[in-house]
């Protein structure tokens, strides 16, 4: 009996020192949802002394997800506890996320919306990152007012590891991991590519088919990465960047992402049409696919005869505007009364 009672008093004593023992923390914590894939993970990339074990505890107590904010007397966790299931959660605001945004872009929105440095933000991402683009999903977040850096990049980060291993369940792939990267890298591909949602699947067969036969990809968007940003890809282009992101000279995929995609081109990414298809060729806003690389080409064809056609008659459009051009009238002025002799 009183090996029993001294256990639980030793017991009692350790749940005590835990629960007491000082702590720091993050001014501001994320709590996930309880049934989110692996809500484990939004505490382990916050700055915050939470366990495991903590959450756990948490959700028996009926702890509500959302942001919760602390203080500097929040100093141990049974402090932690109190704020988590008494405090209301934070109000939030609402920051989109584009398909085809760069990390860059990004983050200088999230600077611009809430005040905060680039610098840290940019500190911050790639502190916990995997991955040097791609690894925040385009998608609205809600982040709540005076925010911290870390916060915000863990929070943003965890949002679309849970969507993107939702996507990838089906699948033996870990996130993050190399496999998960090639993925990410090809939805990136897919963005940038094309906006209309319905070809993402298309596009996506076309990238796993070339890969599969070992063909370049030959894609616009790897090389429109980096210095490239914004430069039309002309053969001069094509010959001069030596670069891995040059995907009509080196076979397989670029070494990285190159933009945030959407949850579509994710998930055309893990899930392709089943088609054919090894060649596309810009048609309007669309795109048309070939399996042969001589209709691909007839298209291809057809394609530079309309884009000529266009083009002339945007020209002629532009010349045969008429452009009245006001001269202001300009009256002598006495004071400088210039002759030539």
């Amino acid at each position: 009996m009183k090996i029993l009672i001294k256990l639980l008093l030793l017991i009692i004593t350790a749940i005590t020192i835990y629960l007491l023992y000082p702590r720091s923390s993050d001014k501001l914590l994320y709590i996930p949802k309880k049934d989110d894939i692996y809500p484990i993970e939004a505490i382990l990339l916050q700055d915050t002394p939470l366990s495991s074990i903590d959450l756990k505890i948490l959700y028996l107590l009926d702890a509500k997800d959302g942001w919760v904010r602390l203080d500097k007397s929040d100093n141990n966790l049974l402090k932690i506890y109190q704020k988590i299931l008494k405090n209301k959660r934070e109000k939030s605001r609402k920051v989109v996320v584009f398909g085809g945004d760069t990390i860059y872009n990004i983050l200088k929105k999230i600077a611009k919306q809430t005040n905060l440095s680039f610098s840290s933000l940019y500190k911050e991402y790639f502190k916990i990152s995997n991955f040097n683009e791609g690894e925040i999903l385009a998608k609205k977040y809600n982040i709540p007012y005076k925010a911290t850096p870390r916060s915000i990049i863990s929070y943003m980060i965890y949002k679309s590891h849970n969507i993107s291993r939702e996507i990838a369940k089906n699948r033996d792939i870990l996130i993050p991991s190399t496999k998960f990267k090639d993925y990410l890298t090809i939805a990136s591909l897919i963005e940038k590519e094309t906006q209309y949602y319905k070809e993402m699947p298309l596009i996506s067969a076309v990238i796993h088919n070339r890969l599969k036969k070992g063909m370049k990809l030959q894609l616009d968007a790897s090389l429109n990465y980096g210095k490239n940003l914004h430069k039309i890809v002309t053969h001069n282009l094509i010959k001069e960047d030596r670069s891995r992101y040059n995907t009509y000279k080196h076979k397989g995929l670029p070494p990285s992402p190159i933009c945030s995609p959407s949850i579509t081109a994710l998930r055309a990414a893990f899930y392709p049409a089943n088609v054919n298809y090894l060649y596309f060729v810009k048609s309007g806003n669309r795109h048309k696919f070939s399996v042969k690389y001589k209709t691909h080409i007839s298209k291809v064809k057809v394609y530079k005869k309309n884009l000529k056609e266009y083009r002339a008659k945007k020209i002629n459009q532009l010349l045969s505007q008429r452009i009245d051009i006001k001269l202001p009238q300009i009256t002598p002025n006495k004071k400088f009364n210039l002759s030539i002799k």
